[in-house]
């Protein structure tokens, strides 16, 4: 039995059509209807990339990982070859010679028994014109089944909000693989949400809490729920790749710690590839700065930049999961400004984690004081 750590993402013309984001590509042309990549004879295809790298590095510090394999989904023929990249020296792990016209492949098992560090990553070379419409990592390691819950905090952002419901309902919560593993849970501060409840989805109307008191009050109803094991504080506008949140649960439900917590970097909404914080951390006297700031996550040696650790202090509230059972102080249910902030601050024995792949666009802060100054 295989559990799923990892699916290829490709680009979406609705949320971001930066490529170099998702695949690099000699000759190759991506089709944004079909969304698959038409690769031509005798060119190549990478992705090692930022949304389709695989990071061994903090799967191995952070899960109880020990196999891994991998499945591809591609029409054609050429050489899938399975790399391992570490301190900018790259390797063979696989190389397989592939033909298929029925699309999916088995499963190709990957020696990671001595690998600790870096990232794995796949290419394809084609020997003819050929489709690749995606490939995923997985394992065959037990893996312990319970859900988490999406808990999402709105006030008066109506048409934004009823938009991430339909698109997590329709991407998630009604797909066979995934429906049973999620929970959403919308606070609502203001006006009401013509949304009906149910098929895992809960509205929630309640006072104008501010962001701490709407996203307490999605805890506590979270922690009412029997199999909810792990939580995740998430936009209004749901902002992030679907992708994202099956990946931060698949290394939340592996984590060797429950006091692993997985945050979601932001990226600027006006300029997709620019990282503005991938966790923030403490300086001195509460104060904190952004970690990775103004990375470009196109760049080919990104990567590298992106797994070097530092202890991070805490992560922002757009995109920020945990164990349910780690939680050990609720915020305030009022309005606080820096409300995620003194969340982490509560919980400094928290292992805060951010994984490449698992992110958020957002508008710039500047930008956004302005506008609602404005």
């Amino acid at each position: 039995m295989y559990f799923l750590l990892q699916k290829v993402i490709l680009p979406n013309i609705d949320l971001c059509t930066e490529e170099q984001l998702y695949f690099r590509t000699q000759g190759g042309k991506y089709n944004y209807t079909s969304r698959n990549l038409l690769v031509p004879r005798h060119k190549v295809a990478y992705f090692d990339t930022f949304f389709n790298a695989f990071s061994i590095k903090k799967w191995k510090k952070y899960t109880t990982l020990t196999s891994l394999f991998l499945r591809v989904n591609i029409i054609g023929r050429g050489t899938i070859t399975v790399r391992h990249k570490e301190n900018g020296v790259i390797r063979v792990l696989k190389q397989i010679d592939f033909k298929s016209s029925c699309n999916i492949s088995d499963e190709i098992e990957i020696d990671i028994s001595k690998i600790n560090f870096g990232y794995i990553y796949v290419e394809w070379q084609s020997d003819e014109d050929s489709v690749l419409n995606g490939f995923e990592f997985l394992t065959k390691d037990h893996v312990s089944k319970s859900s988490m819950a999406l808990v999402i905090t709105t006030y008066n952002r109506k048409e934004a909000v009823t938009k991430t419901i339909n698109r997590i309902n329709k991407t998630l919560l009604t797909q066979s693989e995934f429906k049973d593993r999620f929970k959403l849970i919308v606070v609502n501060n203001g006006e009401a949400i013509n949304h009906p409840s149910g098929n895992g989805i809960m509205v929630i109307n309640n006072e104008n809490l501010g962001g701490s008191g709407g996203f307490m009050r999605g805890l506590i109803e979270a922690g009412k729920i029997n199999d909810v094991k792990h939580v995740i504080f998430m936009d209004d506008d749901g902002s992030c790749e679907i992708e994202s949140i099956c990946r931060t649960h698949a290394f939340l439900l592996m984590a060797k710690d429950k006091n692993t917590v997985v945050t979601g970097c932001m990226l600027f909404e006006d300029n997709p590839a620019i990282i503005h914080e991938s966790g923030a951390i403490w300086h001195r006297d509460f104060l904190h700065y952004p970690d990775k700031h103004y990375l470009d996550a196109r760049e080919i040696d990104s990567l590298d930049t992106f797994d070097n650790e530092r202890k991070i202090g805490y992560g922002g509230w757009w995109f920020f999961a945990f164990n349910i059972n780690a939680i050990e102080y609720y915020s305030f249910p009022f309005f606080v400004r820096g409300d995620d902030l003194l969340f982490g601050y509560m919980h400094k024995k928290h292992n805060i984690v951010t994984l490449n792949g698992v992110a958020s666009w957002q508008m710039d802060f500047e930008r956004k004081i302005s506008v609602l100054n404005s």
